[in-house]
């Protein structure tokens, strides 16, 4: 028993929810020793037979994984290590590797370590947060192979007998899936991001994290037990009895309201019986269960790119249109009439993928998401295509991301109708009623709102991009991450003008961005007149629960706070304030969102 005064570690909120238990200090394999010699003149043959020996080994274990998890519901995970099995057989890293082999005459292990080293580097560099973290991707990759053709056998996971929270320095794909389920409690580790395959996994399969801790693995002692808070991003070590009290009670009222989101009212209803309706953000490789589990009504954002992200070259359109057909139809599972929104192609710029985009030098002004599909319309046209076809199994609804102007809009709406009337030439059915919007996340988009609400039937707000844009802010950047402000007025005012033009011309506005799932901030949006929430499933049952505490009235009432607040005020001053409107109005519900 440690005699350790009690002691809390901010990190960044990954996975919201609450654990407390013992800690398991989950030690990675380390380095692998790697021999580093020149084979023989006349032997490179061989080398490269012990080389596509051990691609074929990992390429089994990597299948035999895939069935297993494919046999467990509703197992989303299953694509990373298909993506993985990709890696594997990709052209341009299998032939440098041989290069190695052959013209260097490095053994097979050393040439395999050099080739990743190259690989590692450019993931590394890229600025995107998600394309820095598939770097545990190729980590996971050569260290499957290098164990394979060195022989070297370690489980970190020996000793992991009792349900504990995961202490790690960062962790695989591999190691986070492969890891007993019903053991891990949650994850609180030195390393990571939002974007993490950790953070991913562990939203998807409600399992609470807590990333960027520092030092947490020097710091935690193993078996003691620790309070882990994936809402607030804080893991507490040694606590005291009166802080495992507290605690305690958060985990009993998570488990309360995620049981209400299961058997009460639906998603969203208020306490006078209106209602502000709650969707699920999805991309390929969430689980689909989740969706309903949460209290979902509808699916507000299918991330398309993750195809892409996933293949690292441009899917067919059938292997789209299957990837939306099944989404589509579960949609129409949820309630009758439920939709889903289907993004267009959001990559270009940094995020780099084969025959797909190129590096530019200011990446983030640059030629990505529907700029890159006007100037690509091929591409533009068969995903189109692709999601007119799903359209004749659901409600779908097609959505434009990044668009910064008119000419945008009519261009678009060419490829659209081109891709409708080659379906209709070649027969093939498809939603005729099929509703088309667009993202509002630039500064230029939300001043011209009225303009575009002229040519489209929905807007979603994409808070994530718009405060950084409005900001001039990067949130990945830890130099400027405090200028990533939802309350800054300039924000409040681009949101608050975008709904005001969607309710002129009778057209739904939703905030799909990471800030509808903020206790304050989303529900901040609703009392604007936002129609719809959209947030990761897991996010649904807390701001449902305070929405069905607040009237209509109380959500008029809370939009002007900010107004109420002296001129000058800061985003800090205005969030503090509607904080403590939110506790005088729901003193019961205070813990689910200080």
């Amino acid at each position: 028993m440690s005699n350790r005064r009690p002691s809390t570690v901010a990190g960044l909120a990954t996975a919201r929810g609450y654990a407390s238990g013992p800690v398991f200090i989950y030690r990675s394999d380390g380095e692998i020793p790697v021999p580093e010699y020149i084979i023989a003149d006349g032997r490179e043959d061989d080398e490269l037979l012990r080389l596509n020996r051990a691609r074929e080994d990992v390429h089994r274990d990597l299948e035999g994984l895939i069935a297993v998890l494919k046999e467990r519901a509703g197992r989303g995970d299953v694509r990373i290590f298909e993506c993985h099995q990709m890696l594997l057989e990709d052209e341009s890293l299998r032939r440098e590797t041989e290069r190695h082999i052959r013209e260097d005459r490095l053994n097979a292990a050393a040439a395999v370590k050099k080739t990743i080293a190259g690989a590692r580097a450019q993931f590394a560099r890229m600025n995107d947060p998600y394309f820095r973290e598939r770097v545990r991707d190729i980590d996971d990759i050569e260290r499957r192979l290098l164990k394979t053709l060195t022989g070297y056998e370690h489980n970190p996971a020996e000793g992991l007998t009792v349900p504990s929270i995961i202490v790690a320095d960062d962790l695989t794909p591999s190691e986070t899936v492969q890891l007993p389920r019903e053991l891990v409690l949650g994850f609180a580790t030195n390393g990571g991001s939002t974007t993490s395959h950790v953070a991913l996994l562990a939203r998807a399969l409600a399992i609470p994290a807590v990333c960027g801790l520092g030092d947490i693995t020097s710091r935690a002692e193993p078996g003691e037990t620790v309070l882990l808070d994936g809402t607030n991003g804080a893991v507490t070590l040694s606590p005291d009895e009166g802080l495992r009290i507290q605690f305690e009670d958060l985990v009993r009222r998570q488990r309360e309201i995620a049981e209400e989101a299961r058997t009460g009212k639906p998603a969203g209803t208020l306490k006078d019986g209106g209602e502000v309706l709650i969707y699920a953000n999805v991309h390929p490789g969430i689980p689909l269960a989740g969706v309903t589990e949460y209290g979902a009504r509808g699916i507000g954002l299918y991330r398309s790119e993750y195809l892409w992200l996933d293949k690292e070259t441009e899917p067919t359109e059938d292997e789209q249109f299957e990837a939306y057909k099944r989404t589509v139809i579960y949609a129409g599972k949820i309630r009758p009439g439920a939709s889903a929104t289907i993004r267009v192609l959001d990559i270009g710029g940094d995020k780099l993928v084969r025959g797909i985009s190129t590096k530019e030098a200011n990446p983030f002004l640059g030629n990505r998401s529907i700029r890159y599909l006007l100037t690509h319309r091929d591409v533009m046209l068969r995903q189109v295509r692709a999601i007119l076809r799903a359209s004749a199994f659901g409600k779908v609804k097609l959505m434009y991301p990044m668009v910064s102007c008119i000419e945008e809009l009519r261009d678009a709406a060419t490829v659209l109708e081109a891709a409708k009337r080659e379906l209709d030439s070649e027969k093939i059915p498809y939603g005729k009623d099929i509703q088309v919007g667009v993202m509002i996340e630039i500064p230029a988009a939300a001043l011209n709102a009225d303009d575009f609400a002229r040519y489209v039937d929905f807007f979603s707000i994409g808070t994530n991009d718009l405060i950084q844009y409005t900001m001039a802010a990067d949130r990945g950047n830890d130099a400027v991450a405090h200028l990533y402000q939802p309350f800054n007025p300039a924000v409040v005012r681009l949101i608050r003008e975008t709904v005001a033009a969607a309710k002129r011309h009778g057209i739904q506005v939703s905030v799909c961005g990471e800030s509808a799932a903020d206790p304050i901030v989303g529900i901040y949006w609703a009392s604007l007149g936002v129609d719809v929430l959209s947030m990761s499933a897991t996010y649904i049952p807390v701001i449902s629960k305070i929405l069905s505490n607040l009237t209509r009235a109380d959500l008029d009432e809370y939009a002007k706070v900010p107004d109420s607040m002296p001129r000058g005020s800061t985003a800090q001053e205005i969030f503090d304030a509607c904080q403590q409107w939110m506790v005088k109005k729901l003193p019961d519900l205070q813990d689910v969102f200080l």
